[in-house]
């Protein structure tokens, strides 16, 4: 049997942001299914703005 290892907080900060989202929203009425599409939607919208905003930074010296 393998080791199973958890933590009480997300290990990165997309997870982290995710799960400060989704936490403040009703879920009472979603099935576990639809509450881990919800967990991948956000995540990835979330993933997609952070890649933006490092598109977007500019540098100057």
């Amino acid at each position: 049997m393998s080791d199973v290892k958890l933590s009480s907080f997300p290990s990165n900060k997309t997870a982290a942001l995710t799960m400060l989202y989704l936490e403040k929203q009703d879920f009472s009425n979603l099935t576990p299914s639809q509450l881990v599409d919800k967990y991948d939607e956000v995540y990835y919208e979330i993933t997609q703005r952070m890649k933006e905003n490092k598109k977007g930074k500019k540098f100057s010296f």
